[in-house]
């Protein structure tokens, strides 16, 4: 199959929460000494990537900036490909702020309103009543409405909170607007990731514990698929699921070097 780089989610996956999954830090040193390159690629825009390869490398998992994409940094990315730089109104915290402003936007107060090109909402633990209606206002008045990402949950270490899609939903039902969906399964944040990583989509195993996200995001660029249950999706979930199966699911990624040198791939 010639793999060549493994792009792996990380809430649910690599971590729970504040807990690595065991086994996660020798299995991804493993995956380096096999010659592949790694990509973290998370939906979770609440942290910056810079606080992501904090937060990997105190849990003993080696990581460097490059190797870490974000939701908010791809939304980010995305935009300023497509549409130079623009000014826009977030629905989130200061990671989501601060990964908009790498790429040159102008991210307005979401306190003083402005004039908006787009509205960019994700997982916020500060959403409000007026944020809603800031929201909501702008996109009345001509903004475009962008998501992150719409993730129902977000696990952490023995259970599942309400997810951006819980936000996004509300602005949406209010404004009668769907977003433009930047994170996974979006074929958009895989493009830019593998364009970061230099592969193509058959070249890539993505990995992640969500059948409708990253199951699926990886069935959109041809990549070999790993499901691990570990966070979001069960078995339970497997047998319901209508969407492409995984090529293989694991207990856990702390198999996945064993599993792919018995594929005869290493």
């Amino acid at each position: 199959m010639g793999f060549k780089a493994v792009i792996l989610d990380l809430d649910g996956c690599v971590y729970k929460g504040r807990k690595p999954v065991e086994g996660a830090a020798e299995a991804l040193d493993t995956l380096r000494d096999m010659g592949l390159k790694l990509l973290f690629l998370t939906n979770n825009a609440t942290r910056t990537v810079e606080d992501y390869v904090a937060k990997l490398n105190a849990m003993g998992i080696r990581c460097v900036e490059s190797e870490v994409l974000t939701s908010g940094y791809a939304t980010s990315i995305y935009l300023a490909d497509r549409y130079g730089r623009v000014r826009i109104l977030p629905v989130g915290g200061e990671a989501l702020e601060k990964e908009l402003s790498r790429m040159g936007h102008e991210v307005l107060d979401w306190r003083k309103g402005g004039d908006p090109e787009f509205v960019v909402a994700c997982l916020d633990f500060g959403f409000s009543y007026e944020k809603l209606k800031r929201a909501c206002l702008a996109i009345f008045r001509g903004a475009r409405f962008v998501a992150t990402n719409t993730d129902p949950t977000l696990p952490v270490e023995d259970h599942l909170l309400p997810g951006a899609g819980s936000i996004v939903a509300a602005i949406s039902k209010a404004t009668g607007k769907r977003p433009l969906v930047i994170g996974k399964p979006s074929r958009r944040i895989m493009d830019i990731a593998l364009r970061r990583l230099g592969v193509d989509g058959s070249e890539t195993i993505v990995v992640g514990d969500r059948l409708s996200t990253d199951v699926r995001a990886g069935k959109r660029i041809s990549a070999f698929t790993v499901l691990v249950l570990t966070g979001a999706s069960s078995l339970a979930d497997l047998e319901r699921w209508r969407g492409g199966q995984p090529d293989l699911i694991l207990n856990s990624i702390s198999e996945l070097p064993k599993a792919l040198k018995r594929l005869g791939e290493f």
